[in-house]
């Protein structure tokens, strides 16, 4: 079923699920509903009409993040990214006593990096190659903290504050607009 808010198509699918959700979906900012079976449609409608303003505010926030972010990048570059990659990974595995099998570059639409606990195999978004040292060495040193703590809680934040003090600061610098 689709529904429309302004100029917007608003997919709705029924699952069996406990509670509405809301996906606002990269690159385009599509948006998908999923709603219980047992709702009723005047439910559904009543429900976007509530939220309308936060759905047409995250559709124009995840359209504009991809026209503006994502850069073509040239070999040299991705090359630049690499060699970063490989001097941070020799010198934070040693201090932080840990050990990924392995990194891969890829062009993420929604993040700076990923890291996979069970293969220990750490992912690194192509953008990062138009981003400063200091970004990637964040982005590199929080994804190795997920081989010491998979989630994002407390111990997590104290480790990335003890390896890297000005972990915030980096972060702050990394989502800025170019």
């Amino acid at each position: 079923m689709i529904k429309q808010i302004g100029t917007l198509n608003i997919e709705i699918e029924r699952r069996k699920i406990k509670n509405i959700n809301i996906y606002v979906k990269p690159p385009n900012g599509d948006v998908l509903v999923t709603v219980p079976m047992r709702v009723s449609n005047e439910e559904v409608f009543r429900f976007l009409k509530k939220k309308e303003e936060w759905i047409l505010k995250n559709h124009e926030k995840v359209k504009n993040r991809q026209n503006s972010s994502q850069q073509e990048i040239n070999l040299e570059q991705r090359k630049w990214l690499e060699d970063k990659i490989i001097e941070y990974a020799m010198r934070w595995e040693s201090i932080m006593k840990v050990h990924a099998n392995g990194f891969t570059i890829r062009d993420m639409k929604t993040r700076w990096g990923s890291c996979s606990i069970h293969s220990k195999k750490i992912r690194m978004n192509l953008q990062l190659a138009v981003k400063s040292e200091e970004c990637v060495e964040y982005v590199l040193v929080h994804e190795l903290c997920h081989l010491l703590e998979p989630s994002h809680n407390q111990r997590f934040y104290d480790l990335m504050s003890h390896f890297l003090p000005d972990w915030r600061e980096r972060k702050q610098k990394l989502n800025e607009k170019v």
